[in-house]
């Protein structure tokens, strides 16, 4: 009888800096493989590996001027089923680029370790993750020292890395095999679909990685100069409204206390009792401690207790050091002294700013103790939007104009360093950007990137840097499918909410209800604008969003919403229920997430409340976009087409498309995506009720683009 066999793999490679980032890819050209440690083990047995049962081949060393024959390693690997590795997205990925052929099957004892968390935060490494099992260590004290001191694998001395290597594949084995063990016990049951969907996931990010993405650099310059023109503009603009409500006190918009005194018109004036009153700071959990609850009328007193309005003022010379900022002093012997001590009078300024007796700044208020923050009072990007409501109604045009600014620059200043910068710097010589995917961030099970972020960009699709992803063929276009609706799809689909389901069907305009609640009118009559500020808040209460601290207007949203969607409110109820019970969600898909200690609060809901009937909503929401992904490319394979999948992003594949295939690509991203219902039911043995629907653009980037 032939025997199945699972090869355990390691690699080390030589690395490059990036942006005081280590680069380890296989796509930089400057990186090689140095060598790789393997075994063959047989399936399912409990097989004692040691150190001397592993092969260890040397492809690049100062030490061996022959290399070894890659053929031995293509040998094991004919044999093999499974592919065992620990971030084994990494082994592969470099195998992939050196022409070796794989099996199909993978066993990232990484994801395993992240599927086992639960959804809780632990140290997925290799060692961490030997310590916790209490398996044989990875001998990584051998070659820390070296490494941090810039020695590379190609340079340690060759029986180190050997050494090294081989303890990491005995340390991966035996984590592999406690984690299939693991597989077999009652409260494990359901993983064992979510081991087989993130590995097949695994392949689908090697393949997108693999193929990157075609950047534009002309294009991408263009979009820099228009951000940095903006940038510019907004500055400017908002130095103006600066002066004109603080007078001539200088403002560094990045300063927390300064944004204090410009927006809310105060200053803090007892900066421990304010820490103190509003229960500010880190908790002895490495948290952030909970703000406490205060009546209106005990807020205002607070606040009079740890802060003062700020005036306009005007600045004039320092008469006493005549502006140069320090006192002019002798030495008893005539001599002037080398350092002359600071001006008392100006505090070293040269300047002294003289209150004109007008509240500066622009006079908002504060909504309640969540809104203090250790500068003063919260500025941040959500705080800016309910100001600039709060703004609105009280019928100030600056305010409105300065935070709606302010909110703004924030999004450019990403937009520049994040995306456009973070594209400049990873964009090899030959233009093609190869992003590194990431399963095990996110609590959810949702993907992030880096080298550059390309996943945390906004939904848009007219976001100008989208401009920049073209095709690599001559005449090629970029198509996007993309899911429509999805996250108020699953909603409907694990709640069973009737009036979820009924919207869905009649396609009914859920962003136009959201205004004509918030702004108490008919539904006909919610303006474009109305509709747009509205869309933020839409969703919110599916992943647990009350409303705190909102204007009361939108907080009646937040209440309506739980009256129409009485069987999405019955869920989350159950959902509360089942985690106080056991600790435990789970997803259709079988995935869980686990909370400990959860108990009730004084307002009646539970601990991590809004973690608990969030991660079902996004964790499912993303194994359907997962499902889809893995579909894709099975028939992207079997169609032997020429185009290219390079990217999944919110809930959408994007595909680079070779001229004459676009109609293939558009059918084979249609069946994938439309049928995933009948994945969802073969995997994990659920009957979807709600259909998924899809929506297929293409043009010559990613950003102009038509219905196809």
């Amino acid at each position: 009888m032939e025997i199945d066999f699972a090869i355990i793999c390691d690699a080390e490679t030589t690395v490059q800096k990036i942006n005081n980032k280590i680069d380890g890819s296989p796509h930089n050209p400057l990186n090689k493989c140095v060598c790789v440690s393997y075994v063959l083990v047989p399936l399912n047995s409990d097989y004692e590996l040691s150190e001397a049962d592993i092969t260890t081949d040397v492809y690049y060393h100062k030490d061996q001027y022959k290399t070894d024959d890659p053929a031995e390693f293509q040998f094991a690997l004919d044999r093999a089923s499974v592919f065992v590795a620990h971030n084994a997205k990494f082994d592969y990925n470099w195998f992939t680029q050196m022409g070796f052929k794989l099996p199909e099957k993978t066993h990232c004892t990484m994801l395993g370790e992240f599927i086992y968390a639960r959804g809780q935060i632990k140290p997925l490494s290799l060692k961490e993750t030997a310590i916790r099992r209490a398996v044989s260590l990875k001998k990584s004290d051998i070659v820390e020292g070296l490494f941090k001191s810039g020695v590379g694998y190609e340079a340690m001395p060759l029986t180190t890395v050997k050494e090294y290597c081989e303890a990491d594949v005995v340390s991966c084995y035996q984590i592999y095999k406690q984690q299939v063990n693991d597989l077999k016990l009652p409260e494990n049951k359901s993983l064992t679909a979510i081991f087989d969907l993130m590995n097949d996931m695994l392949l689908f990010l090697v393949e997108i990685e693999t193929n990157g993405i075609k950047i534009d650099l002309e294009k991408l310059e263009k979009v820099e100069i228009d951000y940095s023109n903006e940038k510019r503009e907004l500055e400017d603009r908002l130095q103006q409204i600066s002066i004109s409500v603080m007078g001539d006190t200088p403002i560094n918009l990045s300063s927390g206390q300064d944004m204090t005194k410009l927006v809310y018109s105060r200053e803090v004036t007892n900066r421990d009792l304010h820490k103190q009153l509003f229960n500010i700071g880190i908790g002895a959990n490495g948290k952030a401690l909970h703000q406490p609850r205060m009546k209106p009328g005990r807020f205002k007193d607070v606040v009079r207790q740890t802060t003062k309005v700020i005036q306009r003022t005007i600045v004039q010379k320092c008469v006493i050091c005549n502006g140069s900022g320090r006192q002019y002093k002798l030495t008893k012997s005539g001599v002037p002294f080398k350092k002359q001590p600071r001006c008392g009078t100006c505090v070293g300024e040269g300047v002294i700013y003289t209150p004109t007796g007008k509240t500066a700044g622009l006079r908002l208020l504060p909504r309640g103790a969540f809104d203090a923050s250790i500068n003063g009072f919260k500025c941040d990007k959500v705080t800016i939007q309910s100001l600039i409501i709060q703004a609105e109604q009280k019928n100030r045009p600056v305010a409105v104009e300065f935070l709606t600014k302010v909110s703004r620059l924030n999004a450019v200043n990403t937009y520049l360093n994040s995306f456009v910068n973070g594209i400049k710097v990873w964009t090899r010589n030959n233009n093609i950007l190869h992003p590194n995917f990431n399963q095990t961030v996110a609590r959810t099970g949702r993907l992030s990137s880096s080298n550059p972020n390309f996943q945390n960009q906004p939904k848009s699709k007219d976001f100008p840097i989208r401009a920049a992803v073209i095709s690599r063929f001559e005449n090629g276009l970029i198509c996007e499918a993309d899911f429509s609706g999805l996250e108020l799809m699953v909603a409907g689909e694990i709640s069973r909410d009737s009036q979820i389901i009924s919207d869905i069907e009649e396609g009914k305009d859920l962003h136009k209800q959201t205004g004509s609640i918030i702004y108490q009118c008919d539904p006909s009559e919610v303006t474009k604008e109305q509709r747009s500020l509205s869309k933020k808040y839409s969703f919110s209460p599916l992943f647990g969003g009350m409303g705190a601290g909102e204007e009361p207007h939108i907080q009646e949203y937040f209440k309506q919403f739980f009256v129409i969607y009485k069987g999405l409110k019955k869920y989350h109820e159950e959902l509360c229920v089942g985690v106080l019970d056991n600790g435990i969600v789970q997803t259709p898909s079988g995935r869980q997430y686990y909370f400990p200690n959860a108990k009730r609060t004084r307002n009646g809901r539970i601990t991590n409340y809004t973690q608990v009937v969030n991660y079902p909503i996004q964790g499912f929401g993303s194994e359907l976009t997962v499902l889809a992904c893995i579909r894709a490319l099975e028939r992207f394979k079997r169609a032997g087409l020429t185009s290219k999948l390079i990217l999944t992003v919110h809930d959408s594949i994007v595909v680079d498309v070779a001229p004459d295939e676009l109609e293939s690509v558009k059918n084979i991203l249609k069946d994938a995506m439309e049928n995933v219902p009948e994945e969802v039911k073969k995997r994990f043995c659920y009957d979807m009720l709600l259909p998924v629907s899809v929506e297929i653009e293409a043009g010559k980037n990613w950003m102009e683009m038509e219905e196809v």
